[in-house]
């Protein structure tokens, strides 16, 4: 299971559930996109027949191929009535022929390369990206060039350490020289004081969480409009709260507090970011970017300040709120297209904790 493979699973009385496996465990259980058309127990066999959409109902859903093709499969039969190791299993192949027009058996395939020049050697590697339909996100709908191989004009493929992107012939002209940075941080800190009988801990642990925008692109490109005019472009993503990149989530919870909402947009485009709760229409947090003007702190001439919403209970701040993991969220990302930009990002992250 180190591919992390989807399951169904069928338990002893006949409940049908679907998972996104782990290497030896049990994973994590999917929101149901099954239907049970029949269930049937014949000399002690239970056959279970089960229909559903070929395209998944998340990217932990498999989606099932519209063409000619081979599945690969694991069959497995537990030890218990409910999941768990398996007692027996096997594995086989599945494969998918056209019935009503006539298709090629062994269908082509292609996979996309960009080399690259080492000094005097060459580095191939896959280019692979997954751009995602909608609603998960807007770059598979708007064409974005940085979904193909063919039309990907740059970005941060292009800025792998020592690697460059030239002819064969001007490996002479990449220079030996490497250029060597510094980053100087600050941290500011409260010592943590335990819980005790009467008083709950100073601090609470925060967890990581992430809402890409751009749909797992993460290099995407920002599209010229007409030359000579000013425009605004858009991209929207939606998500159940669930499915965003959560760090440690535990076996059982109720509700997620987010703490701080920061959006990651890079500038000089970078115009301003929202999320709302597209079950209700709500508004969580708008954050648009802050371009100096002067000489004041964070007012600095061409600098950019991108500040987060941030909750809490000291003065000043708005009281923490929660959403269900099933709450569905929207997030948009506003951008100045009049020119092309390549090597974007959006996203959502902050932190939160978890609430039983």
């Amino acid at each position: 299971m180190a591919d992390l493979p989807y399951a169904i699973v069928v338990d002893g009385d006949g409940t049908v559930s679907e998972r996104k496996l782990v290497d030896h465990g049990p994973g994590t259980l999917l929101h149901p996109s099954l239907k049970v058309v029949s269930d049937q127990v014949q000399a002690g066999i239970r056959t279970v027949i089960v229909t559903r959409a070929s395209d998944g109902a998340s990217p932990d859903h498999y989606s099932f191929p519209t063409t000619a093709a081979e599945i690969n499969l694991i069959v497995a039969i537990g030890s218990t009535p409910t999941i768990s190791y398996h007692k027996a299993r096997s594995s086989a192949s599945l494969e998918l022929v056209p019935t009503r027009v006539q298709s090629c058996l062994c269908q082509p395939t292609s996979t996309t390369y960009m080399t690259y020049t080492d000094g005097n050697t060459s580095t191939r590697e896959v280019f692979s990206i997954s751009c995602l339909p909608r609603p998960r996100g807007d770059m598979l709908a708007q064409h974005n060039p940085a979904c193909k191989m063919e039309t990907y004009h740059g970005g941060l493929r292009c800025c792998h350490h020592t690697w460059f992107l030239t002819d064969a012939d001007q490996a002479h002209l990449i220079p030996d020289e490497v250029d060597t940075y510094y980053l100087k941080f600050r941290y500011y800190f409260e010592e943590y004081v335990p819980a005790t009988a009467t008083q709950p801990a100073s601090h609470q642990h925060l967890h990581h969480w992430v809402f890409l925008i751009d749909a797992q692109v993460n290099d995407y490109e920002e599209v010229q409009c007409k030359d000579g005019t000013t425009c605004i472009g858009t991209i929207t993503a939606r998500l159940p709260a669930s499915e965003m990149g959560l760090e440690d989530i535990p076996s059982n919870y109720s509700l997620i507090k987010p703490l701080v909402m920061t959006p990651h947009c890079h500038a000089p485009s970078c115009i301003m970011q929202e999320l709302f709760d597209d079950d209700t229409g709500q508004l969580i947090c708008r954050v648009e970017a802050q371009y100096g003007k002067g000489t004041g702190v964070f007012d600095e001439l061409a600098y950019v300040a991108i500040p987060p919403c941030i909750w809490g209970s000291q003065p000043g701040l708005q009281d923490p709120w929660t959403i269900k993991p099933e709450t569905n969220l929207r997030a948009i990302k506003y951008f100045n297209n009049s020119w092309r930009h390549l090597g974007q990002m959006a996203q959502w992250t902050g932190l939160m904790v978890y609430e039983p």
